[in-house]
């Protein structure tokens, strides 16, 4: 294991314990004082979770393997090959790496999928296991295909599936810490009986609190390892192959063949003109194809982007200019690097830039020089930090505006001018959350009109013009047209599922259609989806990126005039009037409070 890896994850590791440690002790001057387990036994409260988590952890540890052998091949039917008997390029390849770096393969699976994916698990470095999908060898060429499998020998040579388990011990203790103080904070307010008892009781739902922030602070930290291992693997691919470039072209090529499989499945698990049995496979391999996304190369929900500029044309078409311009929302916008941290796998654009870099300092040209390089209008800090505010805090308002302004007139004992100040606080609270939604809605959903002209997929992945698509984000919505074909629903194969999927003649993306009204979804999905399936649309909406591009549906408008109309714009006018009407009587009663 190279030295900066080895000690990375050891101080990330130590971290994470140490988060444990300090809990540990909490608890245990918690349970001295509190004095609620028998002498001689306080040590069980600390003693036992630590041992369920192991417990539960070295359990998986033993037994997924295991679960992934009889899965890929019963369920998924895959062939396995002894090292020897793999494409000569492959071999030859392994049979250096294991040589070198003392491991071995017990056997290599070749999925018949060609959805390109590859993936290693096992216990030991001795006792690895290697998957590769027939994806990779027929989208990819022998160099990339070598330097896929050199990534995935990374992963075993670095040992990352037993850090990996040693780390994700840490967050189940946390919340195991968590979930007894909750459970005994809440018993013990209900039978207290004394100031003693209700202040233990206290202490004990301050240190739950605690457990649950230290629950999350250490699930982000196993994510940060894993996507600091990551790098290490690719690091090890160019190391090993001796051309960073090939995985930088593999990983382009995996997410193009990635979304256009995915797009095939699609057809096929709507096709009522062929079998059930090849439409059920069809589920099956959609659902291991999601289920692998921890495991695989890298998770294809963060790099739809370079792929979908692909798709129209084909990958032989994708040129170095498409691909810096698709990433570059990866690397400038605030939010890529926000919802980075809720991945097992880096951005594919980092990963690349990454590469770049790796082969500058061989002095051979970069595989895509202009990732990185590109540059937007303007900073968008200042649009991230308002999407923040309106996606997360903006929605409690609701309560938090109208209790906040109720304990202050409360505890203040302000009653200037005889008029019931709360009525009133409470009124002024609703106002402003009315003014913040309107705002909200204003920034999600700007005005679109009828005669909007269309757009393609790869022109809002591209488009770098000022105040422009490239300012998309999860909340920020820019008004898009777009004409194409219904290729499938939203979630495969599932039949309340009420998104589509819609292919134009430049890529593909997903039409997310979200009345206000849950069961509204249902009739769409049930009456309408099927109808839409297969047939050319003009959909109108609002485009956004989280960094996977989706449109949020106004309506879709089928070829011979049929208009399907989201009317949930409508009705949160009403809920925003609603808030208003009441905050005003709330203001009106408080003011008429004098008189009575």
């Amino acid at each position: 294991m190279p030295a900066r890896l080895y000690l990375r994850s050891f101080w990330i590791l130590t971290f994470l314990w140490g988060i444990v440690f300090v809990l540990a002790m909490v608890l245990a001057y918690f349970i001295s004082v509190a004095g609620f387990i028998p002498a001689g036994y306080e040590y069980l409260i600390i003693i036992l979770p630590v041992i369920f988590a192991f417990f539960i952890v070295g359990l998986q540890f033993l037994i997924s393997p295991w679960i992934m052998d009889i899965t890929i091949s019963w369920v998924y039917q895959a062939t396995k090959y002894q090292v020897d008997e793999l494409p000569a390029h492959i071999r030859d390849f392994l049979h250096q790496q294991m040589e070198l770096h003392n491991f071995s393969l017990k056997w290599v699976a070749i999925i018949h999928d060609n959805n390109p994916n590859a993936f290693t698990y096992g216990h030991t470095k001795k006792r690895a296991r290697m998957a590769i999908t027939e994806g990779i060898l027929n989208y990819l060429d022998e160099s990339e295909q070598i330097a896929v499998v050199a990534h995935e020998a990374g992963h075993i040579i670095h040992r990352d599936f037993i850090w990996m388990t040693v780390a994700a011990a840490i967050p189940l203790i946390c919340y195991s810490f968590y979930q007894g103080l909750w459970t005994f904070a809440r018993v013990s307010a209900r039978t207290s009986r004394d100031d003693d008892a209700a202040k233990v009781s206290a202490v004990a739902l301050v240190v739950a609190i605690g457990a649950w922030i230290a629950y999350y602070v250490s699930h982000f930290l196993v994510l940060f390892l894993s996507r600091v291992r990551e790098y290490y693997a690719d690091s090890f691919s160019a190391e090993a192959t001796g051309d960073p470039g090939a995985l930088s072209r593999a990983l382009v090529k995996i997410a193009y063949g990635m979304v256009k499989e995915d797009a095939a499945t699609q057809e096929r698990m709507r096709d009522e003109s062929v079998s059930p049995t090849a439409r059920k496979q069809a589920s099956k391999q959609h659902a291991f194809n999601t289920g692998m996304r921890s495991l695989g190369i890298f998770d294809v929900s963060g790099a739809r982007n370079l792929a979908m500029s692909a798709y129209g044309r084909g990958i032989s078409d994708l040129n170095e200019e498409t691909v810096a311009k698709a990433a570059q929302w990866d690397l400038s916008n605030p939010w890529g690097g926000f919802l980075e941290l809720f991945s097992t796998h880096p951005l594919p654009a980092k990963r690349i830039r990454s590469l770049n870099k790796m082969q500058e300092e061989r002095g051979l040209r970069p595989e895509f020089p202009g990732i990185g390089k590109v540059k937007f209008p303007e900073s968008l800090w200042d649009e991230f930090l308002i999407d923040l505010f309106l996606s997360y805090i903006a929605p409690l308002l609701f309560f938090v505006l109208p209790l906040l302004a109720v304990a202050i007139v409360a505890f203040t004992g302000f009653d200037y001018g005889g008029f019931d100040w709360i009525s009133i606080a409470v009124g002024l609270g609703l106002l402003l959350f009315a003014l913040i939604w309107k705002w909200r809605r204003h920034e999600k959903y700007p005005k679109i009109r009828d005669s909007d002209p269309p757009v393609t997929v790869v022109h809002c992945l591209t488009d770098q013009t000022k105040n422009s698509y490239y300012e998309a984000s999860p909340l920020r919505g820019k008004k898009a047209v777009f004409e194409g074909r219904v290729v499938g629903r939203g979630t495969p194969g599932y039949w309340l599922s009420e998104d589509l999927v819609i292919q134009d003649k430049t890529g593909i993306i997903t039409l997310d259609y979200s009345p206000i009204l849950g069961f509204m979804s249902w009739i769409f999905a049930l009456f309408r989806v099927p109808g839409l399936q297969g047939r050319m649309v003009k959909a109108y909406g609002w485009y956004h990126r989280a960094p996977t591009p989706i449109m949020s549906v106004w309506k879709i408008v089928t070829e011979d005039g049929r208009t399907y109309k989201n009317r949930w714009s409508g009705l949160n006018w009403l809920f925003m009037w609603i808030v208003v009407l009441i905050g005003l009587i709330f203001i009106i009663s408080g003011f008429a409070f004098s008189f009575v």
